[in-house]
């Protein structure tokens, strides 16, 4: 009888300790699937989102060189309008915004159209900072000098322009917002602009339009002065990597309005 008694508790035991190992199996068994499961989701989710910067960035190789070319012929009619003379002048001005308007225009179609193909993976702040860096600092020099040299207060990161409609005479308006590195390294290239522009016009005998595109220069630099704080960022359009740091390019700036000031000072312009 204990016999019968000590072999039906050992067999009870084994069969309770088969349940727990079963038991912890199975636990252990779904653990693994569910931490696989969300490693997965994981990849999938940062592959898409590798996948849309990689599509982004082809998208923009067919539009960069448009936006460029728009850019390069706005600024070059603005710097040419410094000069001219007062009727020509309104000419090549209306010249220079109708490029950045289109330059302006191609890039904003570009933000459209990847948003509305990629949904939540398209993350206009990180994909604008890393891609289109170039093409946003270009707009905002060019629409800066516009502004300077219409008179007219400095654009803020959100540019009001007029998008082309074909076969419409009424403009439309549309904004565009761009990241804050592009923001400030395009108002340097601005403060470039306009030194060229004042040193072009200095036998132009145009001395309030001097003292005027002098002010905005100062003024330009003086608000982007304290940025050096920041000297690890980097200019995307610089070609040596000691000429893209923001406090080498402020100390340019700073250079060109000192320069500028001499060249005034030395005509009693100023």
């Amino acid at each position: 009888m204990r016999s019968f008694m000590s072999d039906k508790k050992t067999n009870w035991q084994d069969s309770a300790q088969k349940n727990r190992m079963n038991t912890f199996r199975s636990t252990f068994s779904s653990l693994i699937k569910m931490v696989s499961k969300n490693f997965k989701t994981e990849l999938d989710d940062v592959f898409k989102k590798f996948d849309v910067f990689a599509k982004a960035r082809q998208h923009l190789r067919h539009e960069e060189d448009k936006i460029s070319n728009a850019t390069t012929a706005s600024i070059n009619n603005s710097v040419s309008a410094g000069s001219a003379s007062v009727e020509k002048r309104q000419e090549l001005l209306s010249d220079a915004q109708e490029n950045a308007d289109k330059a302006a225009d191609i890039l904003l179609q570009l933000h459209r159209r990847l948003a509305k193909d990629y949904g939540r993976f398209w993350r206009k702040d990180i994909i604008t900072h890393q891609l289109f860096a170039i093409p946003e600092q270009e707009i905002i020099e060019a629409f800066s000098l516009l502004a300077a040299l219409n008179q007219e207060p400095i654009p803020t990161r959100t540019i009001t322009f007029q998008i082309r409609v074909p076969d419409e005479y009424e403009k439309p308006e549309a904004t565009l917002t761009v990241s804050g590195e592009a923001y400030v390294f395009g108002l340097l290239d601005c403060i470039g602009e306009l030194s060229r522009i004042i040193q072009d016009s200095l036998k132009s005998n145009q001395t309030e339009f001097l003292k005027r595109i002098f002010k905005q220069m100062e003024s330009l630099y003086t608000e982007l002065e304290r940025f050096k704080e920041f000297p690890n960022r980097k200019d995307p359009t610089s070609k040596t990597k000691e000429h893209a740091n923001l406090k080498f390019r402020i100390d340019v700036c700073g250079g060109q309005v000192l320069k500028c000031r001499r060249l005034l000072e030395n005509r009693g312009i100023i």
